[in-house]
C-alpha cells in the first residue's frame, strides 16, 4: 500500500511505502547472513529472472545494453488500496509508476566510463519511457533521477536510473513552475544574465549551457540547461539528446574526480505533466552532508562558492 500525506504548514508531500524497507542494500556489509555483490546483484546481465518482467529490452537475455522493468519495491504503485480519509489532513492514495532503467550489464561499469553511444542511447530511452509514463491518468508529475553512490542514496551499486510518475506536484517544482512561463521566464532570462557575466560558465555547445548555479545548495552543483525554452523532457529534440550527450561525456568523469568515492545525484527537474516550465538537469554532489541546520530551516551551508566550482570544472581535465 502506499500513501501520500500533506504537510498542512508546509505544503510538502511524504509518501509512505512500506514496501521499501525490504529492498536489498549492497553497502552493507552483510544481509541475511550473505554478502552483496555481482553474484546475487539483479541488475547483471544473465540474472534477469530476479527482476519484474521487461518493458524494454535492447536484446536477449545476457546480451542487452539497456534494460527496463518496473520497479519491485515502489514509492507509488499502479494498484493500491483505498485509503481512509482525515478529516482534518489531506492525503491520497499513492497511485502512479515507477520503474527502473539499467544503462549497463556490467556490475562494476559506472557512467562516467560510458561511451558517447551508449549516453546518448540511454537519455533516448529514458525519454521513451517518459513519454509512455505521461499519459497515464494517475501521473501528474514525472520525476527521472539517479543515485550515484552509497552516499546519494544507492542501494544498489549496479549503475540503473529511476522514473516515477507521481499523483502530486513536489513542492519546490511547483513552486518554480509560475516563474517559467514561456512569455515571462525566469529561467531564460538567467541564462541570458548568466552568459553575459561568464563566471559561473562550465562549459556550453549548440543546445546546451552547463553552470553552476548563483545560489548552489550543494558544493561543485552543477545544472545542464537548455538554451530554448524546452517546456518538457518530452520536448527534447533528438539531436539535443545528442548534445546532452556530449556534456555528459566531458563534465561527469570532472564530478568523479572530486574525491575518491564522491556520491552525487543527477535529477531531470519538470513540470506539470503537458503544462509549461523550462526543464533542465540538475547534478548534485554529496559532499559533507545534511545536519540539523539544514533539515530545521529549510536553509543550506554551502563550503565551495558557484564561481570557484565553476573555475575547477573549466580547468579540470
Amino acid at each position: 500500500m502506499s500513501e501520500v500525506r500533506r504537510n498542512p504548514f508546509t505544503g510538502e508531500w511524504t509518501h509512505y511505502a512500506q514496501n521499501r524497507n525490504k529492498r536489498p542494500y549492497e553497502f552493507m556489509h552483510k544481509i541475511e547472513g550473505k554478502f552483496i555483490g555481482n553474484e546475487g546483484c539483479p541488475f547483471c546481465g544473465g540474472h534477469e529472472d530476479k527482476t519484474t518482467p521487461p518493458l524494454y529490452q535492447d536484446g536477449e537475455d545476457d546480451s542487452w545494453r539497456i534494460r527496463v522493468f518496473p520497479n519491485m519495491f515502489p514509492t507509488v504503485e499502479k494498484e493500491t488500496e483505498t485509503i481512509l480519509e482525515n478529516p482534518f489532513y489531506e492525503q491520497i492514495s499513492g497511485r502512479g509508476m515507477h520503474e527502473v532503467l539499467v544503462d549497463t550489464p556490467h556490475h562494476e561499469e559506472t557512467i562516467d566510463q560510458f561511451s558517447l553511444a551508449q549516453l546518448e542511447r540511454i537519455f533516448i530511452v529514458l525519454q521513451e519511457r517518459y513519454c509512455k509514463m505521461m499519459w497515464a491518468e494517475e501521473v501528474k508529475y514525472i520525476q527521472v533521477f539517479k543515485n550515484c553512490g552509497p552516499s546519494a542514496g544507492m542501494s544498489i551499486r549496479h549503475s540503473h536510473w529511476q522514473i516515477v510518475g507521481m499523483p502530486v506536484m513536489p513542492q519546490r517544482e511547483d513552486l518554480m513552475r509560475h516563474h517559467m512561463q514561456e512569455e515571462d521566464c525566469l529561467f531564460c532570462k538567467m541564462l541570458t544574465y548568466e552568459k553575459e557575466q561568464g563566471t559561473r560558465i562550465v562549459e556550453e555547445n549548440q543546445d546546451f549551457l552547463a553552470i553552476t548555479p548563483y545560489a548552489s545548495r550543494f558544493p561543485y552543483e552543477l545544472w545542464i540547461c537548455p538554451k530554448r525554452h524546452i517546456t518538457s523532457f518530452a520536448n527534447v529534440k533528438t539531436e539535443e539528446l545528442k548534445s546532452l550527450a556530449v556534456l555528459f561525456k566531458e563534465l561527469l568523469p570532472k564530478i568523479s574526480s572530486l574525491r575518491k568515492d564522491v556520491g552525487y545525484n543527477i535529477c531531470m527537474i519538470d513540470g506539470e505533466v503537458k503544462g509549461d516550465f523550462h526543464w533542465h538537469i540538475e547534478i548534485l554532489p554529496r559532499i559533507g552532508g545534511f545536519a540539523g541546520f539544514e533539515y530545521a530551516t529549510g536553509s543550506y551551508i554551502n563550503c565551495i562558492l558557484p564561481e570557484q566550482a565553476a573555475e575547477y570544472y573549466r580547468t579540470e581535465k
